[in-house]
């Protein structure tokens, strides 16, 4: 059973993203023209005009997507599936955000952060030319993405703080200027406490996100304390 296999055993929810069907080569990340027309995508599907919000928003998703199976893999087998670009595939769903990336290389936890950094750096970079979004803008959604998708397996594996402690010693072992990460434990159980916005109100379309930094505390913590009852 490979590597990809064994993190969706444990973590169901990761399965969605092995589906496929892989037909773009990951370095299709790091092209501008490619980037714009994923900026545009989004803001046709959101009725938004400002690639900056546009980019943001597509930003959001793929890092939490990028960095989901990584995590996942190395929590559960000790090693880590590799998210580097190069050699890797990857898909895009019907919705236009990126559904997952797989590669055949398999690296020790200890190069995850490396290996992450060079992944994130490449793409954040690209991004913001394509979009205009602020490169710290974007790491600080990265930081959160790798905070939220830690979280997310630790409450798989029955061990939330497993996730909180993963999180931090990825972001403070990268290469990078994150932020970081912050949790806020309410109702029983472990939330990311955000420092990084989507963007999504911009659009109209849609409220702030319950865990949004943009929102009073006491706001929230009302969305925190209705989410752990689910």
């Amino acid at each position: 059973m490979n590597i990809y296999a064994l993190a969706a055993q444990r973590v169901p929810s990761v399965q969605q993203y092995l589906d496929g069907p892989f037909d773009l080569c990951a370095t299709v990340m790091l092209d501008g023209e490619w980037l714009r027309a994923r900026v545009d995508d989004t803001g046709r599907r959101w009725q938004c005009t400002d690639a900056r919000v546009n980019g943001t928003l597509w930003w959001y998703s793929a890092s939490s997507t990028i960095a989901f199976v990584a995590i996942a893999a190395a929590m559960v087998t000790g090693e880590s599936a590799d998210p580097r670009l190069d050699g890797a595939r990857c898909f895009l769903r019907p919705d236009g955000y990126l559904g997952g990336t797989v590669s055949d290389r398999v690296i020790e936890v200890s190069a995850l952060p490396e290996a992450l950094t060079e992944t994130f750096t490449g793409i954040v970079d690209a991004l913001a030319a394509a979009s205009g979004a602020r490169r710290q803008a974007l790491w600080a959604i990265a930081s959160d993405s790798i905070a939220n998708r830690s979280v997310d397996v630790a409450v798989a594996l029955g061990d939330q703080v497993l996730g909180s402690d993963f999180a931090a010693w990825l972001i403070g072992e990268m290469a990078a200027t994150l932020p970081k990460p912050r949790f806020v434990d309410v109702g029983g159980r472990r939330f990311t406490q955000r420092c990084s916005c989507c963007l999504l109100y911009e659009t109209g379309g849609a409220d702030k996100c319950t865990s949004c930094p943009r929102r009073s505390p006491s706001d929230r913590l009302r969305g925190l304390e209705a989410a752990a009852r689910h």
